[in-house]
């Protein structure tokens, strides 16, 4: 490659990695307005496994809002160790691992989960958006604070959320 292409292919990786960065804090601070703006909503697809697969934003959003909007629900992810691969000057591909942890306050659990993304890019006219992304879990542990101490509700690879009872085992 070229000295201009090889400088063009490390600017797109690294609004690709701006453009994850934005989605999590966007993810993490309830802006759907955010979460909505990292995807191509005209063509997309997001797949949270046990969560959902979704091809419309408006559903995600409600689910999102329904699982994570609430003031008692303090979460944060972490995306590590990015790969990405310019396909070509409009699309590429990444893999990340990413940390999620909660603290749900009302209910006394927390829960840290890891997995990892499978992502496509499209770069627009307005610069690159998600077009798929999928989610795979590797780890969940969920755990329940009480006056009798920390007790583990659930711990391996299955799936489940804080706040559905008893997480499925």
């Amino acid at each position: 490659m070229e000295l201009e292409q090889r400088i063009q292919c490390l600017e797109d990786i690294e609004a690709i990695k701006q453009l994850k960065a934005r989605w999590w804090f966007s993810c993490d601070t309830r802006d759907t307005a955010g979460m909505r703006a990292c995807f191509d909503e005209n063509d997309f697809e997001i797949d949270f496994g046990f969560i959902g697969r979704f091809t419309d934003m408006d559903a995600f959003i409600a689910v999102f809002k329904s699982l994570a909007c609430h003031p008692t629900h303090i979460d944060m992810h972490h995306g590590l160790a990015p790969e990405i691969s310019i396909k070509d000057t409009h699309t590429a591909e990444g893999r990340w691992r990413m940390r999620f942890q909660l603290l749900e306050t009302e209910l006394k659990q927390v829960q840290l989960m890891s997995g990892y993304y499978e992502d496509q890019y499209v770069k627009l006219e307005h610069g690159w958006k998600m077009r798929r992304s999928k989610y795979t879990l590797m780890s969940n542990l969920h755990l329940q604070n009480s006056d009798a101490g920390l007790s583990v509700v659930q711990i391996g690879a299955g799936p489940g959320l804080v706040g559905e009872g008893n997480a499925a085992g």
